[in-house]
């Protein structure tokens, strides 16, 4: 494989090719699915999406051990594990071990023969996100072949997702099944089909923003949603309420609306919002309001909004949904976003809805994936898309 800035560049899994009968396969995988506050499964789109890979390996006669992450723990949150996902996998034709620790699941290997060794959430521990030269060979020791099908964590310069890489010869590395699909359709991206309309919400304006900005000069027309639409609105002086949004997350939006009125990008603002009084973590008592005041926070865009975006979105060719509007575990927020999913479903235009959680809710929403295409990752397909090398792949060339 080579690695490029160039977008065309060609990944192919070798998964095919390699010999793994007997051997231990090491699987970077993103298991950071949509859950319920107390930790259950709500959405298994990721999970299903790596079953290919590992389908595969378990056919040649590899043994998987699966390293994932979920979330970003400040220690080992209980609703974080990923002992429901062993058990997920249980359900779906796979014998599967569980080990809390790289030492105990080396311990396992030896012993306990079954299909899917699944380690605790990488994020547990601290090593993970620091590049530790030690953790890295302790994940190691655990195989022989490892295989990078995280496609939604691509854009982390983490352990598991370099300096593991770097612990296995070119010919016993690649990447899966599922990064090479969902780099296929990013080619297809780079070069849209016009007119191509964006539609981009959610947290995170400050990773989102500076990634959509290498864009402007591709996108016909760009509707910003809440939250990612109130960074844009405290640049230009307009009210957002109690609304939090971060420094980092204003000087983005304004690097962003320089770049935009340079290349004349069309940006379709709401009109209206769904507000609180209270929290946007709490959403309690939501009304709809054309003029947010001081006391409000924003939640989502309003029904009026809905409609403006149904609108413009029966002329685009191209559609890219980035981020949601609303609280996904309050639907009473979710309702304009549902017109906009049915909106997706009933066109004609291709239509490309990146982001575990915005997939998850899209479908929860109504749509499947016999009109659309979902991408499991988030920030790592804006970060490939706007041309930046992903440490992920990079490492592997």
């Amino acid at each position: 494989m080579k690695q490029t800035s160039n977008i065309q560049s060609q990944y192919v899994s070798q998964l095919p090719h390699a010999n793994l009968d007997k051997q231990s396969v090491l699987v970077r995988v993103d298991l950071n699915v949509t859950r319920n506050q107390d930790g259950a499964i709500r959405n298994d789109f990721k999970l299903k999406a790596i079953l290919p890979t590992l389908q595969l390996i378990k056919n040649k006669g590899g043994t998987i051990v699966l390293l994932g992450h979920c979330g970003r723990p400040k220690a080992q949150e209980k609703n974080l594990s990923l002992e429901p996902i062993a058990r997920w996998f249980e359900r779906n034709e796979f014998t599967t071990t569980f080990a809390r620790t790289p030492k105990e699941a080396l311990a396992l290997l030896k012993t306990v023969k079954s299909d899917i060794m699944l380690l605790e959430n990488l994020r547990f521990f601290k090593e993970e996100t620091e590049l530790n030269e030690s953790f890295a060979q302790s994940l190691a020791l655990l195989g022989t072949y490892y295989v990078q099908d995280a496609f939604g964590n691509l854009h982390r310069n983490h352990t598991s997702m370099t300096l593991l890489a770097q612990k296995f010869t070119p010919e016993n590395r690649t990447i899966g099944l599922l990064v090479e699909k969902e780099l296929d359709v990013l080619r297809h991206l780079h070069n849209p089909e016009q007119p191509f309309i964006m539609i981009s919400g959610g947290n995170k304006a400050e990773t989102k923003l500076p990634m959509i900005e290498q864009l402007t000069d591709k996108i016909s027309a760009f509707l910003p949603c809440p939250g990612l639409v109130f960074a844009l609105l405290k640049v230009l002086n307009k009210p957002i309420g109690k609304t939090q949004i971060s420094d980092a997350a204003v000087k983005a939006a304004e690097s962003f609306l320089i770049k935009a009125y340079r290349n004349n990008l069309s940006i379709l603002w709401p009109v209206d919002y769904l507000v609180t009084t209270n929290t946007f973590e709490k959403p309690s008592d939501c009304f709809v309001t054309k003029k947010i005041e001081d006391n409000h926070v924003g939640i989502a865009f309003g029904p009026e909004t809905a409609q403006l975006f149904k609108e413009a979105l029966k002329t685009a060719n191209t559609i890219f949904l980035n981020g949601m509007s609303g609280n996904a575990n309050y639907p009473e927020t979710l309702e304009g976003m549902r017109i906009i999913i049915q909106a997706l479903q009933s066109s004609n235009a291709i239509k490309i809805i990146s982001g575990g959680d915005t997939v998850g809710i899209a479908q929860e929403l109504g749509i499947d994936q016999t009109t659309a295409t979902f991408l499991t990752g988030g920030g790592s397909t804006l970060a490939f898309l706007s041309g930046q090398l992903l440490p992920g792949l990079l490492v592997l060339s």
